[in-house]
């Protein structure tokens, strides 16, 4: 049963993927709100997990629960951008529309973002002439204009310059408390400055998660070992 302070809950999940497997009596719990960072290499399955969570990538055994699932709404930035062959404005648009919000309502709140992260001028242009940063930047923002329950980033600054990682890190240091944020990264000094906490990833699934976010400096044999085998 899923706990009542936590939204998500994965129970023993096995994952094999083309014969390689991804994860082996993964079990993980993410609370109602704040940062979760999970942290790993390329190749650890940090991607794969966001997609079971999403209900994107089917397992072998276990069991993911939701709390609430049929009203939780989801915010998604994934690891590859993908946008729509419309303009800009569109593409912001696009999960109000397939909320079924009307007309009025959609050019309020894109407008409202347009303006709350200074992209108003790029509003017209068509998304397939953007920069990748750019484009990058436009999907993070599709993703949170329905002000999502849960919203999940995929290594959401991979392209972007210094002032959009900002934007994007201050909007999520200032909703942390309203929703339940997971961020995927590889970046350990940007783990360390954004998590409530932190879950490491390595190859099989989970080395550890803690809620100390100063994990550079640990005693934990298992983090001071995968901290020497991919950062140090």
């Amino acid at each position: 049963m899923t706990n009542e302070k936590n939204i998500i809950t994965i129970n023993q999940i096995f994952l094999k993927i083309k014969n390689k497997r991804i994860f082996e009596n993964l079990s993980l719990s993410f609370s109602f709100r704040g940062i979760s960072v999970i942290l790993g290499p390329n190749g650890s399955g940090k991607t794969v997990l966001t997609k079971l969570i999403l209900g994107l990538q089917k397992f072998d055994k276990g069991t993911i629960e939701i709390k609430n699932k049929k009203n939780i709404k989801f915010g998604y930035t994934p690891q590859k951008t993908i946008l729509l062959r419309r303009n800009v404005f569109d593409n912001i648009a696009f999960p109000l529309l397939m909320d079924g919000c009307n007309k009025n309502e959609i050019l309020e709140k894109v407008n409202l973002y347009l303006k709350k992260f200074d992209i108003d001028k790029f509003r017209k242009h068509s998304a397939r002439k953007l920069s990748g940063g750019l484009a990058q930047f436009i999907s993070f923002v599709r993703s949170v204009i329905t002000e999502p329950d849960i919203l999940i980033l995929d290594e959401p600054f991979s392209n972007l310059d210094a002032n959009l990682k900002n934007k994007i890190e201050n909007y999520l240091i200032d909703h942390k408390l309203k929703r339940k944020i997971i961020l995927v990264t590889h970046d350990l000094f940007q783990a360390q400055r954004l998590a409530d906490e932190i879950i490491l990833m390595d190859s099989g699934g989970m080395v550890s998660k803690s809620i100390n976010k100063k994990i550079i400096n640990s005693k934990n044999s298992k983090i001071k070992a995968f901290l020497n085998r991919n950062y140090l």
